[in-house]
């Protein structure tokens, strides 16, 4: 099966489709539950939780959003180069795509919206807006369930380990982009089932 042939293609956020601001970064370095330790000892924990949890609630941080509205006045991320044109090929050949994200959810619409990507993608979800964060597997499962298409036919691209391991426990493909948040050889290491240096390689992979 070539990564041209799923039918909904889930995209992370930072590092993935944009690049990440410092904050960003200094946070997902912090984060225990992105540890490969960790998410492989609760493996077993994260899968059984996901079919229990497929019902979203939505969450409000008012505090969180005053405050990255102020940082954002100072600091935004870009777009990687060929992001654009990697959801415009997908969206060219009929396909489905959604942004699954474990950015908060104000500043994941914010930043959507001002590098103009929302028109291009049909749906969002980020973790804080239904409580379960990565490498817990819920908002995957709930974004192939909303499409009702089985799982073979969805593929999960990030830029992290936490991304492949969060596909993984979801019984959903995953594709690593290399030049994210974590370096290429350790991204290998997650072992995606694809596996590009960066998203020109994969646009390349899309158009061919």
């Amino acid at each position: 099966m070539s990564v041209r042939d799923y039918d909904l293609f889930i995209f992370d956020w930072d590092g993935t489709l944009s690049t990440s601001t410092l904050i960003v970064r200094i946070s997902n370095l912090l984060k225990m539950r992105y540890r490969k330790g960790h998410m492989m000892r609760h493996k077993e924990e994260y899968m059984a939780r996901a079919e229990r949890n497929i019902k979203a609630t939505e969450e409000r941080n008012m505090i969180y959003s005053v405050l990255y509205n102020i940082y954002s006045m100072f600091v935004m991320p870009r777009l990687k180069p060929d992001a654009l044109e990697l959801l415009k090929a997908l969206k060219k050949k009929g396909k489905r795509i959604a942004i699954f994200s474990d950015s908060q959810s104000y500043r994941l619409m914010l930043e959507i919206r001002m590098l103009g990507i929302l028109d291009n993608v049909d749906f969002v979800l980020s973790t804080s807006s239904i409580g379960y964060y990565k490498p817990d597997p819920t908002g995957l499962m709930l974004i192939a369930k909303k499409y009702k298409l089985g799982k073979s036919r969805c593929l999960y691209i990030g830029d992290m380990p936490s991304d492949i391991m969060t596909a993984k426990f979801a019984g959903i493909d995953s594709c690593g982009l290399g030049d994210g948040l974590t370096p290429y050889p350790r991204l290998k290491e997650a072992e995606p089932k694809y596996l590009f240096r960066n998203t020109q390689a994969m646009l390349k992979e899309i158009s061919g």
